[in-house]
């Protein structure tokens, strides 16, 4: 067999091929990189501190912002001029978080609409895990599922999406609950907004859990503790995200990388948002 011969022509049909290959490449989707209102310390009731926080997160470089849904609910009434002050920033609202709890008790449909009046996108619905060891009856899983479909519904008869949010219980016992909501719930009906630092937290592996379900991850809450214990900058604690990077890399997922400082007994920590920010772009390149 002769040597495959390179003519001029099938030489530069192929450096047009490999730069259109490298341009693809340097195109591709990434991350974005959000921010969870709480290391600002918000109150209830006071939206224009809201504005101010959102605004000062998107000067420190988070495109994107997230905060409880009842800082932002006397909007609701009259929801027009809120978010044009929110427009104006140029930030997205990414979601508003609240509990299966909460769901249980308030009007769901409610909160979606006067969600979707705000331009949020996603309705971040947390609850406390089925059990600390993450050991639970197959019963208890599919009753949890089965109600966050249902809740899952309503959002999206209502213009939003529903994402889960995990604390600690559900990634003990190798992500044994966050697996099992991602096993056994609808994906049309059910994301997950991924807790990476609670996962860590709870002992689980939350680069496994991406590297399995990156599809419907539409964010990664990021936080690090000492001790285990007490909440501390991004890269001083007991755990850093290098493994979270590696799997977001691999899977090429881009949705929301999020701060979230606070939220704890320790109060709010403004101070470490900018030193975050510079953490998530040198470990995960954005």
């Amino acid at each position: 067999m002769k040597p495959a011969v390179m003519t001029r022509r099938t030489f530069l049909v192929s450096s047009a091929l490999a730069t259109a290959g490298a341009r693809v490449w340097a195109q591709r989707a990434k991350p974005r990189v959000g921010c969870q209102l709480n290391g600002f310390g918000p109150e209830a009731g006071d939206f224009d501190a809201i504005v101010g926080f959102v605004k000062q997160a998107k000067d420190l470089g988070y495109v994107g912002f997230e905060t409880n849904v009842r800082f932002v609910s006397d909007q609701f009434a009259n929801p027009a001029p809120a978010r044009e002050r929110l427009d104006a920033i140029g930030s997205t609202f990414i979601g508003m978080h609240t509990s299966m709890d909460e769901a249980a008790k308030s009007d769901l449909a409610k909160t979606c609409d006067g969600g979707v009046a705000l331009g949020a996108q996603y309705i971040v619905m947390s609850s406390g895990g089925l059990s600390p060891d993450g050991i639970f009856t197959a019963e208890a899983l599919k009753a949890k599922c089965v109600q966050l479909e249902q809740y899952g519904k309503v959002c999206k008869d209502h213009g939003m999406a529903l994402a889960y949010h995990n604390h600690t219980h559900e990634f003990a016992n190798h992500n044994a609950e966050n697996q099992g909501i991602g096993d056994h719930t609808d994906p049309a009906l059910v994301n997950f907004l991924m807790d990476a630092g609670h996962g860590y937290q709870g002992g689980g592996d939350p680069a496994e859990f991406m590297l399995r379900n990156a599809k419907r991850i539409v964010g990664c809450h990021l936080k690090t503790f000492k001790n285990n214990t007490i909440q501390v900058p991004l890269g001083q604690g007991d755990w850093g995200f290098e493994k979270l990077a590696a799997a977001v890399a691999k899977t090429g997922w881009s949705g929301w990388l999020m701060d979230e400082e606070g939220g704890t007994p320790q109060g709010s920590d403004t101070a470490a948002i900018a030193p975050d920010r510079e953490y998530i772009r040198k470990v995960f390149g954005v």
